[in-house]
């Protein structure tokens, strides 16, 4: 980020005679009447009108004299209206600004409007926030039902892998041994950010001695570049999922047993197959006091555990009626 200060006079209208657009370091006085400038009605000037602030000497923040509460010098020791010791005076109030900011100050009734549109705003977020906390709260809440084991049921599967040879593709760095028929290109692989030039905002800060500061912010923007590497597509043997043997059952009993498996070719070789993964699931059907169903995947060893007709309690929700499982438990027990 680069920050670039420059520094130009305030603007303010003089509050007797109505005299506009005065400088704010130049003019302490009105050049019309003589009034003393009030530094409260001081305001940023538009583009076209600004005044640039030459060698100044930053002396920091005008202060108001504690007798007249005319605007004076940082630096005076005195009062050059009234000529009253200002050890005791006070900094005086600073505008706020922005590159967005209105230049000129407005008035009362203008600021109306502003302030019950800001309050509509306010009252439509804390709305939102109200109905969005109804909603999960409605997503969320939970009631607690009496359930009844209904049914089992329990499926077990053993995955088939067979040798075989496969067409393949892997960036070139990473070429697996074992590799033929290799062949190559130019793909994209990733991307980088290349820096292309600048996002700006400018930005005004009230002095606090009739001048104000303008400072130009800019961060670096970035362009997303392709970045080519070598891309391989080979041939190569390897063992991959050709089929698979399953086992089902909808009770208790008898007891949840693996698939026979027959293999046609055991080795290395073109075609020969071996065990692969293991997949099994055992599942619980339940009944609430609404006669709705509901289905539980458990481990083994609980789900052997309920018997039909046992009874259960568990949280439902509200809204979906699905059942959470982890909530099971024995009627009178405590959680």
């Amino acid at each position: 980020m680069t920050d670039t200060t420059k520094t130009y006079e305030m603007l303010w209208d003089c509050e007797y005679c109505g005299h506009r657009k005065l400088l704010g370091k130049t003019h302490r006085h009105c050049p019309e009447c003589g009034a003393a400038q009030n530094p409260d009605k001081r305001y940023f000037p538009p583009d076209s009108e600004k005044v640039a602030v030459e060698d100044h000497e930053y002396a920091g923040a005008d202060r108001h004299c504690p007798a007249c509460r005319a605007p004076n010098s940082a630096k005076a020791a005195f009062c050059g209206e009234c000529g009253s010791p200002m050890d005791r005076a006070g900094e005086v109030k600073r505008v706020d600004g922005s590159v967005d900011a209105a230049t000129a100050p407005k008035k009362p009734a203008q600021e109306k409007p502003a302030q019950k549109k800001k309050g509509c705003l306010i009252a439509g977020i804390v709305g939102a926030v109200l109905l969005i906390g109804a909603v999960l709260i409605g997503v969320f809440a939970t009631s607690e039902a009496p359930l009844t084991v209904a049914a089992h049921r329990w499926s077990r599967e053993i995955q088939v892998e067979e040798y075989k040879d496969v067409q393949e593709s892997a960036w070139c760095d990473h070429l697996p041994s074992g590799a033929r028929d290799v062949s190559r290109s130019r793909e994209v692989r990733s991307h980088r950010k290349i820096s292309d030039g600048e996002d700006c905002r400018t930005v005004r800060s009230d002095n606090g001695d009739g001048t104000f500061s303008e400072t130009q912010k800019c961060t670096t923007k970035y362009r997303s570049e392709p970045v080519y590497d070598d891309k391989c597509r080979f041939r190569i043997m390897k063992w991959v999922v050709s089929r698979s043997v399953k086992s089902a059952g909808e009770s208790l009993s008898p007891e949840p047993a693996w698939p026979d498996l027959t293999l046609s070719k055991k080795g290395m070789e073109l075609g020969s197959e071996r065990p692969g993964k293991r997949i099994e699931a055992y599942t619980v059907r339940f009944v609430d006091d609404k006669k709705q169903n509901h289905e539980c995947e458990l481990p083994q060893d609980k789900w052997r555990s309920l018997k039909p007709g046992d009874e259960r309690v568990g949280e439902v929700n509200r809204v979906t009626d699905r059942l959470d499982c982890d909530s099971l438990r024995r009627p009178g027990d405590t959680e």
